[in-house]
């Protein structure tokens, strides 16, 4: 008698593993409920968080609601009210359609759900402990819907041993929010992260409003509208002027018949149009909102729905490009070749106040009005380094070597501490291009860049200060704006900008007080000297306060060293060497470039042919 060994998975099982492609981490949980809430219409989407989201997450909206047998259908697999039959998947114009999201959710995590039809006095509240329903009754909300989750991953530890911090997770969540809003204007949408609020999108449907309610006012005068139609597709959105840049693609976002997608081909037109305008390095803003015919693009590709296939990859190229470049040429007038596609909106009911719910969680308190963070104006008197003292030292070397300078031998350092230190004659011998020395030795000729030798000097004698760096107190404190998560890397990290000489103090959701400064650092200098550490550090996860003070003293001796042009005296040339040779790794500038480059005899015998 044989026995069968293929069976079909029970319904828990099924949703824990369709969880492992929905569920990623808290951020995936925050873009699938609010987008369930565009899908019903909201027009006030509240999302609060706590820890990064990994205890407490809660999603309330003014949307449609949910009746009771709907709301008991909705944490079902594939039961979705987006479409009905699979021609319908030809044409999606919903954010969801799956109908994986809540049961992928409520399998992992302590599920609650409250939802109220307008017109319905009461409404329904359900809840689900790790995929099983433990309660369903009648309950009071307001019209819309609300979803608690706790204790994600509570019954998959595995999972939950590959998140984040909670400051990365939340960061995390962050972005999505940012994104939503973005695609999205007419929805007000606010965050709230440990019982603060840092985000608030006003939901005027202008794209304006809500670009600076994010990034901040400063950005406004640099934004430049986009109006372009041409057959079978439209493009509209926001673009920055060519100085208005980011060390990474964060503030671009691409958007498709109304979804935040991921695109590289994209993101290459975008990087073609402004091509000749900008530096080697950063990333313009561009908010792109391109609507196609439904059917022209498949977003079913994907389980988190963040990539999209379309049916001409080319055309939208060339649209994007050539919509970027119109404007960037001639920003007044909109591009208008054909009629454009109108996206098909999603009707909207009436705006519903959204309160604040954590005093409904016993574990939760109301937030507490904001309170800028305070801090001593305390002077040091006797600072150990200063950015301009260290130069002129070295200045000062060079004059008095010029009186007793003879050419001496110097040993190089080797490139790592674990080779065996050799001693060789080292002489520098005159100047390039200026911006190279050229010095020989035994072993070989050496070409060396001024530039990032004099960076290597100056970011070890920095680094070597142990009190504050001297600063200066200005006597008209200056105020900058910056994007939220900037101003969470100043809140936590004030400590290490007191010490770099900075004195900032928070004084509103996106509002900086600068009160002292470096004194090398001219006042009007401190605001792009302190948005290029931050865009630095804008790439890791988490940064530390060493990841801070290595950005500042990288940036500090970059903008303070010999600059390629400078032309300078042998006897200068020899001490710029001599002070190299001291420095912990001589080979590579703070940035990773190479500092010096070896020729041995064998290299020159064999691009002279002698070989």
């Amino acid at each position: 008698m044989s026995h069968s060994i293929i069976h079909v998975l029970d319904e828990n099982t099924a949703n824990k593993i369709a969880a492992g492609e929905v569920v990623e981490r808290p951020a995936s949980i925050v873009k699938e409920l609010a987008e369930n809430s565009l899908d019903a219409g909201s027009r006030n989407i509240e999302i609060e968080i706590a820890e990064g989201g990994i205890p407490f997450i809660r999603v309330t909206d003014d949307g449609s609601g949910m009746s009771r047998e709907d709301a008991k259908l909705s944490v079902l697999r594939h039961a979705t009210s987006k479409i009905y039959e699979v021609d319908d998947l030809e044409c999606i114009s919903s954010l969801g359609f799956r109908g994986e999201a809540l049961p992928s959710i409520a399998a992992v995590s302590k599920f609650s759900l409250t939802t109220r039809l307008h017109g319905e006095e009461l409404g329904t509240y359900l809840e689900i402990q790790g995929g099983t329903m433990s309660d369903l009754r009648e309950g009071a909300g307001q019209v819309g819907t609300t979803i608690t989750i706790q204790d994600l991953f509570f019954n998959t530890p595995a999972r939950r041993k590959f998140l984040k911090t909670p400051a990365t997770e939340a960061s995390q969540i962050h972005q999505v929010v940012t994104r939503l809003a973005l695609s999205h204007p007419d929805v007000s949408f606010k965050l709230i992260n440990n019982q603060k609020l840092v985000l608030h999108t006003p939901g005027t449907n202008k794209l304006r409003d809500t670009l600076t309610s994010l990034y901040g006012t400063q950005i406004a005068p640099d934004l430049i509208e986009i109006d372009y139609a041409d057959t079978n597709i439209s493009i509209s959105g926001m673009i920055g002027k060519p100085t208005l840049l980011k060390g990474s693609r964060q503030w671009q976002t691409y958007i498709v018949n109304l979804r935040v997608i991921n695109s590289r081909f994209i993101a290459k037109a975008i990087d073609n149009a402004y091509h000749s305008l900008l530096p080697k390095t950063g990333f313009p803003l561009a908010v792109l909102q391109i609507t196609v015919p439904l059917d022209s693009v498949d977003v079913n590709v994907h389980p988190q729905k963040s990539d999209v296939k379309f049916r001409d990859e080319q055309q939208v190229f060339r649209a994007v490009y050539k919509a970027v470049t119109t404007t960037l040429i001639n920003p007044q007038q909109p591009t208008q070749l054909a009629s454009p596609i109108q996206p098909k909106f999603i009707e909207r009911h009436p705006a519903q106040p959204v309160e604040s719910l954590f005093a409904k969680h016993p574990e939760y308190k109301e937030p507490v009005p904001y309170q800028p963070y305070q801090r001593s104006n305390v002077i040091y008197e006797k600072p150990s380094v200063s950015f301009s003292a260290v130069r002129e030292a070295v200045r000062k070397q060079d004059e008095e070597q010029k009186a007793s300078w003879q050419a001496e031998a110097m040993p190089v350092l080797p490139a790592s501490t674990e080779e065996p230190a050799e001693s060789f004659e080292l002489r520098v011998m005159g100047q390039i291009a200026e911006c190279y020395l050229i010095a020989q030795g035994k072993d070989g000729l050496y070409i060396i860049d001024q530039h990032a030798a004099h960076e290597r000097i100056l970011y070890d004698k920095f680094g070597q200060a142990t009190e504050r760096i001297p600063f200066q107190q200005l006597l008209v404190p200056l105020f900058f704006e910056f994007s939220q998560v900037e101003i969470d890397v100043i809140s936590e990290q004030a400590e290490v900008f007191q010490q770099l000489g900075f004195s900032l103090d928070v004084v509103g959701p996106n509002t900086v007080r600068l009160t002292e400064a470096p004194s090398d650092i001219p006042p009007a200098a401190s605001e792009a000297l302190l948005r290029q550490i931050l865009t630095e550090i804008q790439g890791l996860h988490n940064p530390t306060a060493q990841d801070l003070r290595h950005a500042c003293l990288q940036i500090a001796s970059c903008k303070a060293a010999i600059k390629a042009g400078d032309t300078l005296s042998l006897e200068q040339m020899q001490a710029l060497v001599n002070e190299l040779c001291a420095t912990t790794l001589p080979y590579t500038c703070p940035h990773g470039r190479p500092v010096i480059v070896r020729f041995s005899p064998q290299d020159m015998a064999k691009m002279f042919k002698r070989t």
